[in-house]
């Protein structure tokens, strides 16, 4: 499953899903104004349509529906905690006591490292004894995972594994901007029932029982429409990408058994159905139904336990353990593997997180210890200032650097949600504090700008900045940006000007226009590299894979993989919202060597 295509498809079902709700609202206007005309008008039906009364009904139907979008995309907001915030889920620090936290902290920290992307926040909805769990955010920079008690209590590793692999499918897939909008869109279809049914409240409205119920009758029964035609909708989607996030889940952990545990035990043993009073709202965004359905045929967002279960092979029914899959067939381009996970870059990342030692893996967990790391990791090989010189702190830095390069992006993304915890306040310093840190070493070490970029996107104050919206829809718009980039990339491959160059030449011929030469390295320093990225990030996804590709082709350029231009790489991609894995073969470049690193 190719990152860009299922970032386009995502686009896609977003217009139709606009296209639909329109449609639904288009149907719930037409019918009141139907009944409106039925009821107080002696005119042709034509001229009602063009009547002052049709456009002030009209008028007032679409601000109530506004106005119900408008008040849940308001509750939604990241501000305010999101969704986690109003389910009233509770945070998971970055060391938790309970061993199920931890486990889960383990599993996603894992997963986050093999897809490349930046380790989502945690949160538990300890009141919650049924098996589930669902994704929320606007991208995988600010995704969020919540997870049930009953999924932490009754599920082994390798179960819950397999459904955390299922939401990282929704993340790297870009179903989580889709499931909030649809939530925000069906209240506003549900704004119109619930006037309707205020309206016909008689309790209090004795005095006017006839006029109100006349009035809200009909809001009751085509708001109630409208919202069933929207469900209907939401369905049909959620099913679809529930299918394809159980095969990715298998294809990322190679391990059909974790996945088909977990749904053996919610068919037989904890069930899946929340309790508290949003679980309508999520019903499409969970790991399994959140509720029960009288029309489930139609209304269902998930398929059925049994259903799925036949999906991962023919004999899962019959069955509760497996441990055998098919080997994915490699792909041949490297931007095939951005949102991607398989069992060996699984494994290497199991690999990677245990080769770091226990004292530095709880320091991470640790405020002093996780602003040591990110300070060490953004100053590279320069000598760290007095305040890391002495006692803890100045070990912290020896044992970073003597885990080499390929462990400095695992560990920045262990470090940051112990540094995301904190203050608002208190990042702001950190943010200034990594900025002149930077400011020392970003002309002699790209990556330890990349990393450090990365990170100050990561601690952002709140409220963080919108993310870019894909409105560039040509690689000619951007040459500039994309010779500053490769040119940075040229001269971080090689510090030779005759290597440099022909690396630029050779891996941009058709990328960019004639004319466009490799930049002096002065012209293509930090600040001038964070504006062609930011501009970059606005690309149409599809757009970016060729960057990705050529970016490839220049470290495979010369036959030898250094360790850090791979890293460095990673950290581009991260920066440009696609997620790249760890591992990456040469024979997947230009060049037809063999190995990965």
């Amino acid at each position: 499953m190719n990152f860009f295509d299922q970032q386009k498809s995502a686009r896609r079902r977003t217009a139709l899903l606009v296209l639909y709700f329109l449609l639904a609202t288009l149907a719930v206007i037409a019918s009141l104004n139907l009944v409106a005309w039925l009821i107080s008008s002696a005119e042709p039906l034509p001229l009602w349509w063009r009547s002052p009364g049709a456009r002030w009904l009209t008028l007032a139907i679409v601000l109530v529906i506004a106005c119900g979008s408008l008040h849940k995309a308001w509750q939604l907001r990241e501000q305010a905690g999101g969704l986690p915030g109003l389910l009233g889920a509770e945070p998971v620090g970055p060391r938790p006591a309970h061993p199920g936290q931890r486990r889960l902290r383990q599993v996603v920290e894992e997963i986050s490292i093999a897809a490349g992307t930046g380790v989502p926040r945690l949160y538990v909805l300890s009141e919650e004894h049924a098996i589930n769990a669902f994704v929320t955010g606007l991208g995988p920079a600010r995704a969020s995972l919540v997870v049930t008690a009953g999924a932490l209590n009754a599920l082994t590793r390798d179960e819950l594994q397999g459904v955390v692999a299922h939401e990282f499918s929704h993340i790297l897939n870009g179903d989580m901007r889709l499931n909030l909008r649809l939530i925000a869109l069906l209240a506003g279809l549900l704004a119109v029932a619930r006037l309707g049914l205020y309206l016909c409240d008689t309790d209090h409205r004795q005095r006017r029982l006839g006029a109100t119920v006349l009035l809200g009758l009909p809001l009751v029964l085509a708001g109630y429409g409208g919202l069933f035609c929207g469900r209907l909708i939401r369905a049909g989607i959620a099913r679809q990408r529930e299918r394809l996030a159980d095969a990715s889940a298998v294809q990322f952990t190679r391990n059909p058994g974790g996945l088909a545990g977990a749904l053996i035990k919610i068919q037989h043993h904890g069930g899946s159905y929340l309790r508290g009073p949003y679980a309508e709202d999520v019903s499409h965004m969970g790991f399994a139904e959140t509720l029960s359905l009288r029309w489930r045929g139609w209304l269902a967002t998930h398929p059925t336990p049994q259903q799925r279960l036949a999906a991962l092979g023919p004999d899962w029914p019959a069955r509760s353990r497996a441990r055998t899959a098919p080997a994915r067939k490699p792909t041949a381009a490297p931007s095939t593997r951005v949102g991607a996970l398989n069992g060996v870059n699984l494994g290497y990342a199991h690999t990677l997180v245990e080769s770091i030692p226990a004292g530095l893996r709880h320091a991470l967990t640790t405020v002093e210890g996780a602003e040591c790391v990110l300070y060490t990791l953004a100053l590279g090989s320069l000598e760290p200032p007095p305040a890391l010189r002495a006692g803890r702190r100045a070990t912290l830095v020896s044992e970073v650097r003597a885990l080499g390069t390929r462990l400095r992006l695992p560990l920045l993304d262990m470090a940051l949600p112990t540094l995301r915890a904190l203050e608002e306040s208190r990042r702001r310093v950190i943010v200034e504090q990594l900025r002149a840190l930077t400011g020392r070493q970003a002309d002699k070490d790209l990556l330890c700008w990349a990393l450090a970029a990365l990170a100050e996107r990561d601690l952002a104050p709140s409220p963080r900045p919108p993310l870019p919206l894909p409105t560039i829809r040509r690689l000619g718009a951007v040459a500039g940006e994309i010779q500053v980039l490769f040119s940075a990339l040229a001269w971080a491959s090689t510090s030779a000007r005759g290597g440099a160059l022909a690396t630029f030449l050779n891996t941009t011929r058709g990328l960019l226009p004639p004319g466009r030469l490799l930049l002096t390295p002065d012209r293509c320093r930090a600040p001038r590299l964070d504006a062609a990225l930011r501009r970059l990030n606005r690309l149409l996804p599809v757009l970016k894979a060729p960057l990705i590709d050529c970016a490839a082709d220049l470290v495979l350029w010369d036959g030898q993989i250094q360790v850090a231009e791979a890293e460095l790489m990673r950290v581009l991609c991260a920066l440009l919202e696609c997620p790249m894995p760890p591992l990456f073969s040469r024979a997947e470049g230009t060049g037809n060597s063999s190995g990965s690193w």
